[in-house]
């Protein structure tokens, strides 16, 4: 789990690195979990904000993948879903325990899973 940690982190300083953090410091990490990174941002959908988040960060000694993934990073774009980085932040918040920071996005993802989840069970 320590190693999602750090994973997480650096994802939520690249994606909200305009929004929350600024410009705080990207943490080392292999190149294992710089893939592991990439596989996140993937499934979430939140590949726009992350390169947004790699441009932003171009200059920090600690943003190391290889090349090839930096590329890959870089290449991320597409439509913004405003609902899949609610699904996002609604996850941090629920892994971070901090639920008082509730978001319109949040809010409105969290209402669409729950009412997926209630069409499920009525079927």
């Amino acid at each position: 789990m320590k190693n999602m940690d750090i994973i997480f982190r650096n994802l939520q300083r690249l994606v909200f690195s305009d929004e929350f953090y600024g410009q705080e410091a990207i943490e080392p990490m292999s190149e294992w979990k710089w893939n592991k990174l990439y596989e996140f941002t993937i499934a979430y959908g939140i590949g726009p904000w992350v390169a947004d988040g790699f441009r932003r960060y171009s200059d920090d000694f600690f943003l190391q993948p290889s090349d090839s993934l930096r590329e890959q990073f870089l290449a991320l774009n597409g439509e913004r879903n405003q609902e899949l980085l609610g699904k996002f932040k609604l996850n941090l918040m629920r892994s971070q325990h901090v639920m008082n920071r509730f978001t319109r996005e949040s809010l409105q993802a969290y209402f669409n899973e729950f009412m997926h989840t209630i069409r499920n069970i009525e079927e």
